[in-house]
């Protein structure tokens, strides 16, 4: 029993060390970035009460495919939906629960992508499953947002989400 316990113990910590890996940046940092390097920014709006935030935090961005999507397509930003923390946008100053009523995302989570130049490519609300939310990750990386369906991008990637 000892051993299982230990067992476990050590995949918590060792899942909790892969979550922190995701290099979470300040809007500012991430738009100047992405000027630099033509990648996107993620802007992951989240509240302190939301279980499906949280629900992320546990099963969708420790995997490793997540994480190595993010890496690849974008730089990742928080932004809780009830803050009246300041960051900036496009040279403007915003609170971040103004910047979220700028994005309409009322609801949590709701994932933004925006442009290398801060202009808006789009969003989606709610809790996405590691599988699918990787997916979209490549799918707006890559540049496919309007050139062809979600649900066809993820049929061609063997992902079915029951349609």
């Amino acid at each position: 029993m000892k051993k299982i316990l230990a067992f476990a113990v050590i995949l918590l910590i060792a899942a909790g060390v892969q979550a922190q890996s995701i290099e979470w940046k300040a809007l500012s940092k991430a738009q100047e970035l992405a000027a630099e390097d033509g990648k996107k920014v993620m802007l992951f709006a989240e509240a302190e009460w939301c279980s499906y935030c949280q629900k992320m935090y546990k099963q969708v961005f420790p995997v490793q495919s997540v994480q190595d999507s993010l890496s690849k397509y974008f730089h990742p930003v928080r932004i809780d939906i009830e803050s009246d923390k300041k960051v900036v946008l496009n040279g403007d100053e915003f609170t971040e629960q103004g910047l979220a009523r700028k994005f309409r995302a009322t609801r949590t989570p709701t994932t933004i992508f925006l442009d290398s130049e801060g202009g808006v490519i789009g969003a989606q609300p709610g809790f996405l499953p590691a599988n699918v939310f990787d997916k979209l990750l490549g799918f707006v990386g890559s540049d496919l947002t309007g050139k062809k369906s979600f649900s066809k991008y993820l049929n061609e990637h063997g992902v079915d989400i029951g349609q």
